[in-house]
């Protein structure tokens, strides 16, 4: 490196001011993860989500965990049988109706027997992951609207093939 604030020239220059840049968000990261503020702070987020959720008579699997919320898919879509796969179903309705990316846990998610039949899960969930430090409330909001409308409409959503 020629001079202080120059940007790097070599590959070798580039790969120190790399290292450089994911050691200091590594040093942040770890100091985040042993925040109690700051872990306690996205814990009663989600709680705040779930809370919203169940409240509101939405499905929601109880007591969430501290990175997210799951939706009981089976009890938000009744009308769809496990083969129709409604996980994924639910899953790419929020998608769709909210830009919100929420993942299937369920019959999708499982491996086929030996004859390539399906095996059904136990359970039909929608997992919506809360990423450290990016969800506000607000966001919480929007999400718990979206869900809500979603509800009120799941008579739309008819299958996943």
């Amino acid at each position: 490196m020629k001079g202080k604030g120059l940007p790097p020239n070599t590959p070798e220059e580039r790969v120190r001011v790399m290292d450089k840049i994911s050691m200091d968000a590594m040093t942040i990261g770890l100091r985040e993860m042993i925040d109690e503020a700051i872990i306690r702070s996205e814990v009663e987020l989600i709680k705040y989500f779930e809370e919203k959720l169940d409240k509101a008579g939405i499905p929601v699997i109880l007591p969430p965990g501290g990175l997210g919320v799951h939706l009981d898919a089976m009890g938000f879509l009744p009308h769809l049988p496990q083969d129709k796969y409604p996980a994924g179903t639910l899953a790419a309705a929020l998608y769709i109706a909210s830009g919100i990316r929420a993942m299937e846990r369920g019959t999708m998610s499982m491996e086929r027997n030996r004859e390539g039949r399906e095996i059904f899960s136990d359970l039909e969930l929608v997992r919506i992951a809360f990423p450290r430090r990016v969800y506000l409330k607000s966001h919480v909001d929007y999400a718990v609207d979206k869900i809500l409308w979603l509800y009120e409409h799941r008579d739309l959503m008819k299958k996943l093939e």
